[in-house]
């Protein structure tokens, strides 16, 4: 499988499937795909339970799965509302803002979490969780932001740039309540996470994926 991001102002993705592989995305991220690329829609999870859970952080009822089942390479475009942020999971669990998976090489588990601490931090009740191996492509508006933090290190965040959360659990996030937050213009409330861990952040708001 080759993934190439391209775009400057707008990202979108191109995928070439070389046989017997297969591609998921969120609906409506596909913008093209060649002849001989079978295109098929399925739930979003198996379950009751899991598909519920799905919709809860965000997602469609449904995703697309790509397969090649031709004996030559065969290409697709999956695009974005602005950018997309490759990130590689191996067995492991991210943390995301509702509703900013748009595309996988794997299939993956969608879920909600619900988050207490997430909420009073102003990230919401329902965040959105990613557990899986592969590559995962999350929504971003403009060129994405990654902080590296050390053990001990805390920072504070404004909800609507958290792309995701990556190794960093519940138990290290808190809510930094403060009415000069508010008149700041972040809220009553910005989110305080707590390393080691990696936090990827998007420049321009996130806050219009909650549609």
């Amino acid at each position: 499988m080759d993934c190439k991001l391209s775009g400057n102002f707008i990202q979108h993705l191109d995928i070439t499937l070389f046989p017997g592989e297969e591609f998921f995305a969120q609906k409506g991220a596909l913008i093209c795909l060649e002849a001989g690329l079978r295109k098929e829609v399925g739930l979003n999870g198996s379950g009751l339970k899991r598909i519920l859970k799905a919709k809860l952080s965000g997602e469609s009822l449904f995703v697309i799965r790509l397969y090649n089942d031709c004996g030559v390479p065969r290409k697709a475009v999956i695009g974005s509302s602005c950018g997309l942020l490759p990130v590689k999971i191996e067995s492991e669990t991210l943390l995301c803002h509702s509703g900013v998976f748009v595309a996988s090489d794997s299939r993956m588990e969608i879920s909600s979490k619900i988050s207490f601490r997430g909420f009073m931090g102003g990230m919401g009740l329902f965040l959105q969780k990613i557990s899986g191996n592969g590559t995962v492509y999350l929504d971003t508006k403009d060129e994405p932001l990654v902080l590296d933090l050390r053990p001990g290190e805390r920072v504070e965040l404004d909800e609507n740039h958290i792309i995701a959360l990556r190794g960093i659990d519940e138990s290290r996030m808190s809510a930094n309540v403060s009415a000069d937050n508010f008149f700041g213009g972040e809220g009553f409330s910005m989110l305080c996470v707590t390393g080691p861990g990696r936090v990827y952040l998007s420049p321009g708001s996130l806050l219009t994926t909650e549609e």
